[in-house]
């Protein structure tokens, strides 16, 4: 379903502004009957954590009407003034309330809540008098190549890498009694859109939930999942973290709630409620690639949960444990994982086979803190060290011959495997502009690296950068061909912010957009239009 109005030519590099996104005529949203939930949550940046997973089939009744809420939350143009404090801020209380709150469960405390009663949940909206029957997701054949993206005003899009061909997902708005749309999550092959929405009351959040919709735009909401309890997300903008099993069968996703401890839960959305696997923050979950199992390390621990035929599993615990790392990197066949422990009181970079967890193969020494990464073509494992704010040293582990080679070195942020595996895009802090990060891709075979841009992320990006190891699943930055990157927020020019006297000039204000950039550096940047979040589909 294309978006109404007509479009401006696609915006090209240094344009400070894109065309606005346009609203499709209104969709249905569908509230499926019964529906059982366990509400329990996490203490996570002063909220709780849950992860859920649920499995994407039909359900047996729903409802057309929208809940009535007040919402006014800021659009996606900040004030520079303002902009630089706040964001200084919310950089801290991510990390330090983080550690603040981490909470110590026992491994045989992960499964407690799977074989409880369910509590029935209240509908939210009236039920019709007749069962409407809910649609099955779709299934995309063949390539897709396209973007998702929210438009910083609460509505959901799907568009060509060129801004052509834009689809509306989910028509929210930041207007009183309207739902807003965020942070969206490709299927698999493709073929649907997973998204969060915000329901405020003044200025509290009073409701979280979590739909699906057809890619193309021209299927109905389905409403998945609804936390009446939810009060400020997992981070400033963000609802919940949601990623998809591999096979498209199951979601697992991250929200919060108002009693400080929680647990991840596993069940299938057929009517019967979900099923808890985990307990604490902070906490962090990762699929394997053939979507058998997931990986939760919570606090110091790392678990081990398969998922059998009816969404439930035994917590395994793995090694000694580590808080220098977020989240651990599954090789791309499954079949082992790689991780941090600490050993005879030094952090070491280990290998775990799933098939013996009590032995691990120790591959390099680790930091502080360690980012991981395996590549996609299963050759080599990316590793960052951090004994600070930044990762000073990016390397690479090359598993046929055992050893490993520094690729880049610098105040690195995050960095993405291409699907390729030839190439990294990395972010790094600006030594010339505050609160500004470098975009640049890393060939891996030669070490070059090529520049691209001079960007002040978006604030949801900031969140999903911080945590870009637990993101990389859900948020594909990279096109399918491993050529271009998407990212949010704006791009400066850096000769009109550094001065020939060396003073910074920065505007005053600036918007927020969606860019593909060229990973060769060759091509103009290209904005698709004004938002906050964005991702590419797997293919």
């Amino acid at each position: 379903m294309v978006g109404r109005g007509a479009m401006n030519p696609t915006t090209r590099f240094p344009r400070s502004s894109a065309r606005r996104a346009f609203s499709s005529p209104e969709q249905k949203v569908f509230f499926p009957l019964p529906f059982h939930r366990r509400l329990i949550a996490i203490a996570l940046l002063g909220a709780a954590i849950a992860v859920v997973i649920v499995a994407c089939t039909e359900s047996t009744s729903g409802d057309d009407a929208k809940p009535t809420v007040t919402f006014s939350p800021a659009d996606a143009t900040a004030t520079w003034v303002a902009f630089e404090p706040e964001r200084q801020q919310m950089m801290a209380d991510i990390l330090e309330q983080q550690a603040a709150s981490a909470t110590t469960i026992a491994a045989t405390q992960l499964a407690m809540f799977g074989d409880t009663a369910p509590t029935t949940q209240t509908a939210t909206a009236t039920p019709l008098p007749t069962a409407v029957p809910i649609p099955q997701r779709a299934i995309a054949e063949g390539p897709v190549n396209r973007i998702a993206f929210e438009d910083g005003q609460g509505s959901i899009f799907t568009v060509n890498p060129d801004g052509t061909g834009l689809a509306t997902i989910g028509d929210g708005s930041v207007v009183d009694g309207q739902f807003r749309y965020t942070f969206p999550v490709w299927s698999p092959e493709g073929g649907s859109v997973l998204f969060s929405s915000f329901l405020v009351v003044g200025a509290a959040v009073s409701q979280s939930s979590l739909h699906r919709a057809d890619a193309d735009g021209n299927g109905v909401i389905v409403t998945l999942a609804i936390d009446p309890t939810s009060q400020s997300g997992v981070g400033p903008g963000v609802p919940h973290f949601s990623a998809w099993s591999p096979i498209g069968d199951r979601i697992a996703f991250t929200t919060s709630g108002e009693f400080g401890i929680g647990s991840m839960l596993l069940g299938s959305y057929s009517g019967e409620a979900p099923k808890g696997i985990a307990l604490g923050a902070p906490l962090y979950i990762n699929w394997a690639p053939d979507g058998s199992s997931i990986l939760v390390h919570q606090d110091a621990g790392l678990y081990l949960i398969e998922v059998d035929g009816t969404g439930s599993g035994i917590p395994k615990a793995v090694g000694t444990g580590s808080v220098s790392f977020n989240s651990p990197a599954w090789s791309p066949d499954s079949k082992s994982f790689a991780h941090i422990e600490t050993i005879a009181g030094r952090t070491s970079i280990v290998i775990t086979d799933i098939s013996d967890l009590s032995t691990s193969k120790i591959v390099g020494e680790g930091d502080t803190r360690v980012g991981l990464g395996w590549s996609p073509d299963g050759q080599n494992l990316a590793i960052a060290r951090s004994s600070g704010a930044a990762f000073h040293t990016l390397s690479i582990y090359n598993f046929s011959d055992g050893s490993e080679r520094v690729i880049h070195e610098g105040e690195a942020r995050a960095f993405w495997w291409s699907p390729d595996g030839s190439k990294l895009a990395i972010i790094e802090d600006s030594g010339e502009i505050d609160l500004a990060h470098i975009w640049s891709v890393i060939d891996v075979d030669s070490g070059a690296l090529t520049p691209l841009v001079t960007q002040v992320a978006s604030d949801q990006f900031l969140f999903v950068q911080v945590f870009f190891d637990q993101y990389a699943e859900s948020h594909n930055i990279w096109s399918p061909d491993s050529s271009h990157i998407v990212i949010s927020g704006a791009i400066l020019d850096v000769e009109e912010v550094l001065k020939p006297d060396g003073a910074i000039d920065l505007p005053e204000t600036f918007d927020s957009q969606i860019w593909v950039l060229d990973a060769a550096g060759i091509e103009e940047p290209v904005s698709v239009g004004k938002g906050t979040i964005a991702s590419w589909s797997p293919q």
